[in-house]
């Protein structure tokens, strides 16, 4: 708990309150050292509850000042390790994570903030 009573618990309500389970792949990126060429691999799929909602409802999650806008939004706790290019599929559409943006409130580090692109529908 750090000095301003915030702690990174108090986003745990959050999660059990607004989270969904979401079929996620988590992605490993290698470059050939020879030829220089990536190569891009997921890991199997496994559950993890999420909050995630579309870019029609960000204003009811979102504070002002976000400029990046994807398709939709993922929030994790930070022990989640989301992170960029990881993919997930939901409700019969498939997102990779565009970029992971750490969130803080009052200087504690509480949540991951992923910006999503649509990748299937």
């Amino acid at each position: 708990m750090s000095n301003s009573g915030v702690s990174v618990n108090d986003f745990t309500q959050i999660l059990t309150d607004f989270s969904r389970t979401l079929s996620y792949e988590v992605s490993t990126k290698t470059t050939n050292q020879l030829t220089g060429d990536e190569t891009q691999t997921f890991a199997a799929a496994s559950n993890k509850s999420l909050i995630f909602f579309k870019e029609e409802n960000r204003f009811l999650f979102d504070k002002e000042g976000l400029v990046e806008v994807g398709d939709a939004y993922i929030m994790a706790a930070t022990t989640t390790g989301i992170k960029r290019y990881d993919k997930f599929t939901i409700d019969g559409e498939t997102f990779y994570v565009h970029n992971v943006i750490p969130r803080r409130m009052v200087g504690t580090y509480m949540l991951d903030y992923g910006v999503c692109m649509l990748v299937t529908s």
